[in-house]
């Protein structure tokens, strides 16, 4: 036994019990003996979580609760808009399915997140990019026409190898290229039903042709209406036609059933406060 000094020790200075003094002490030595045994009983629960409820338990990622847009990135007869501001990610995309004729409704349940996810990451007006996809494919992730044009934005092979090396060339980081569990967490139903493979293939020609379409409406100095046009019968036909004088857009099918689709998906949110309404003139 130390001899006493007559100072006080240093639990009746703290003024800490010696019971209590005693538990900590064999809390510590508890947590130092099994904490490398409860670290991996807490990991081991996590992934039997994850594998018996993968649609539901994820790592990592956080979704913000609404889209984002900026008010010049919209379109042919939006001015301003407050639609997705007032309504969180899924009712925006709910009230949006719903827009669409019935028959109609089932497919576009199926693309809604990824295209307002991609037109968000590179602000570009998600409504023109369905009435251009309601147009080129009719939501049908497989399409394929006659002349090879493929996927949900019929993107040509040769426009799509060259924006796809450009968007690699500036570093853009793709959607496709987010992995496995991302596709599970932030497409949910959708990665379950096409799978992985479909699913990057599906969002990368998706992702392309957004980006594309970007690259068309800065050309045409945010004109929505050359941007379309070219779209359909190229860049250089269009330019062509401007710098001769000739009109672009007149009497041009594609772009009449473009207008037409978005009209059909942006006037009854034009009935409401949801959105500044631009009639076409």
């Amino acid at each position: 036994m130390e001899p006493t000094t007559g100072e006080p020790s240093i639990l009746e200075e703290l003024d800490v019990p010696a019971a209590e003094k005693t538990n900590e002490s064999f809390l510590r030595l508890l947590f130092s003996t099994y904490k490398i045994p409860l670290l991996s009983l807490i990991l081991f629960g996590s992934f039997s979580l994850r594998a018996l409820y993968p649609e539901t338990f994820h790592f990592g990622f956080k979704r913000q609760k609404t889209y984002r847009f900026k008010s010049d990135s919209l379109g042919f007869f939006i001015g301003d808009i407050h639609f997705f501001m007032n309504n969180s990610y899924d009712e925006a995309e709910t009230r949006m399915v719903e827009l669409f004729p019935t028959h109609l409704q089932k497919k576009v349940k199926k693309v809604i997140r990824p295209v307002l996810i991609l037109c968000e990451k590179h602000q570009l007006d998600p409504f023109w990019v369905l009435s251009v996809m309601w147009t080129e494919s009719h939501f049908k992730h497989d399409s394929l026409s006659k002349k090879g044009a493929s996927g949900l934005m019929q993107i040509m092979p040769a426009t799509y190898l060259e924006t796809l090396a450009e968007m690699k060339k500036k570093g853009y980081k793709l959607e496709s290229d987010r992995g496995e569990d991302y596709f599970r967490y932030q497409y949910g139903p959708t990665f379950y039903t096409v799978g992985y493979s479909k699913m990057v293939s599906k969002l990368r020609n998706l992702e392309v042709g957004i980006y594309y379409l970007k690259g068309l409406l800065e050309a045409f100095n945010n004109n929505h209406y050359y941007a379309t046009v070219a779209y359909n019968m190229g860049p250089h036909w269009t330019k062509s036609q401007l710098k001769n004088n000739l009109p672009v857009g007149k009497n041009n099918h594609y772009l009449n059933k473009v207008l037409k689709a978005y009209y059909h998906i942006t006037k009854e949110l034009s009935q409401t406060t949801d959105v500044t309404f631009i009639p076409h003139i």
